[in-house]
């Protein structure tokens, strides 16, 4: 558990991150968003140790980050941005290395670093020295490292930047593995990393929270969220807009071709739900054959546009 009350920090007369407050229980994996220089990696660091709050109270697991730092560090693993290590080491040396400076006995530190290396696929390049792999495997190395202690938190600063597709994949199984018995903070720009993996996100901008929900209630609030297409055949378009204009739960009706033939309808729902199925059977009373059809959940890029960027101060001091 992860608990932060009303904290802040500050650097000289610069407030990096202002009186935010939030908690991350067991089990939940956080999604940690916002813009360059929002606070997000300052929160981290704090949570971490590294840094000490200006103002306000962090726990983890129970204990105050001020004044249990040894026993709050014990607690945490933490996967900075650029993770340090020591690159004319080797992957294993390195592991052995970190165990030991957590504390493993000889017996715990062999199975630990034999179950990271399993899990993060790391055994063919155990004998390599750090500075000689690439940036995917130094990612790797990175959260290797933080994994070895199995911690109770677990505090991820880009995980999976640098990884191919399918290196991103098993890091994103990794997790969902092993999220029940640990709270997970994860910060990154891949916004398709949230909807993949995280059960919880929240939007910082300027030190403070904007946003806090579940991937789809983010989702939700998009513009293009609930918006229905269907392809028809270009011979039929006018008697499929004619359908959808009669219909009382459309608010707007916007047509494409793509000049082959198919034109592609937009359809905006009045309220929250579109009926779907209404309009597949008034179409087929119409004779009008549907080609293709879905609907629009959202898209995470347009809320994080709408709630960080310099166009919304714009607008809300117009209001």
């Amino acid at each position: 558990m992860i608990t932060l009350e009303n904290v802040t920090r500050k650097f000289g007369k610069f407030t990096a991150v202002d009186n935010l407050s939030m908690n991350v229980p067991k089990g939940q994996v956080l999604g940690f968003l916002g813009p360059n220089g929002a606070g997000k990696t300052t929160t981290m660091r704090m949570i971490s140790g590294f840094l000490t709050p200006s103002a306000g109270k962090i726990d983890v697991c129970g204990f105050d980050v001020v004044e249990n730092p040894v026993q709050v560090k014990r607690k945490i693993g933490y996967m900075p941005e650029q993770a340090s290590s020591y690159p004319d080491m080797t992957v294993l040396s390195f592991l052995n290395f970190i165990a030991e400076a957590r504390g493993l006995d000889a017996s715990a530190k062999e199975k630990a670093v034999a179950r990271v290396i399993d899990e993060i696929s790391l055994s063919g390049v155990l004998y390599q020295t750090i500075d000689t792999l690439s940036k995917g495997y130094k990612r790797r190395v990175g959260l290797a490292q933080a994994l070895v202690h199995d911690p109770e938190v677990l505090i991820l600063d880009e995980p999976t930047e640098g990884l191919d597709p399918n290196q991103k994949r098993e890091i994103r199984a990794l997790v969902r593995r092993i999220k029940q018995d640990k709270s997970i903070i994860i910060s990154t720009h891949v916004l398709e990393e949230v909807e993949a993996i995280c059960t919880r996100a929240v939007i910082i901008d300027k030190g403070k929270i904007v946003l806090d929900g579940t991937p789809r209630e983010l989702l939700s609030l998009s513009e293009s969220h609930r918006l229905a297409y269907f392809a028809v055949p270009d011979y039929q378009k006018e008697k499929a807009r004619g359908t959808f204009e009669q219909m009382p739960n459309v608010a707007d009706v916007r047509e494409t071709c793509d000049g082959n033939g198919t034109v592609l309808f937009c359809l905006t729902p009045k309220g929250q739900e579109f009926p779907a199925a209404d309009a597949v059977e008034l179409l087929r009373r119409q004779d009008v054959k549907i080609l293709d059809m879905y609907m629009e959940k959202g898209r995470l890029e347009e809320v994080f546009y709408a709630y960080t960027s310099s166009d919304r101060d714009i607008k809300s001091e117009a209001v």
